[in-house]
């Protein structure tokens, strides 16, 4: 007899868990994209595709308007040498990609994207910081606190 209730509410369980999702509300799949990171989007698309065509140091000079980075300039411009350099390093430039972002509260964007070379891939890191003042803190602007790329992607894995 006790055989006969354990089978009884083995079937049981198993007839709910192959109907659950039967009856379960469908998820929005259509949900608003977030606007905020729709816009960056845009923007380093941009900058990545000046830098592809070598107007590198336009590409900095529009990605980092507004960014304390703009004023830090052997930095910037060890960077940007760095950059003209891809093209003989890792090959002529044939796509670009989104491949992670991520926000940490509200007000801090992580982006990474793909940057691929015909020999060898490049990543490029981007870190927005939204900043606010005492009147309008929740529409800030958007400003550049970390720009770098590697070529490290086995750390794309952690």
């Amino acid at each position: 007899m006790f055989r006969k209730r354990v089978m009884a509410a083995c079937l049981l369980v198993i007839i709910v868990v192959l109907l659950a999702d039967r009856f379960v509300p469908a998820q929005d799949f259509a949900a608003e994209p977030d606007r905020d990171l729709v816009a960056l989007d845009d923007k380093i698309s941009q900058f990545l595709s000046d830098v592809a065509t070598g107007e590198t140091k336009s590409a900095f000079a529009a990605l980092l308007s507004g960014s304390r980075l703009a004023g830090q300039e052997k930095p910037l411009a060890a960077l940007i040498e760095k950059t003209k350099e891809l093209e003989t390093k890792y090959g002529e430039h044939r796509s670009a990609e989104q491949i992670a972002a991520k926000r940490v509260g509200k007000d801090l964007v992580l982006l990474k994207y793909l940057y691929k070379c015909e020999h060898f891939p490049v990543v490029w890191h981007f870190v927005y910081y939204r900043t606010s003042t005492k009147t309008t803190p929740e529409n800030g602007t958007w400003r550049v606190i970390t720009v770098r790329f590697d070529t490290e992607l086995e750390r794309l894995w952690l």
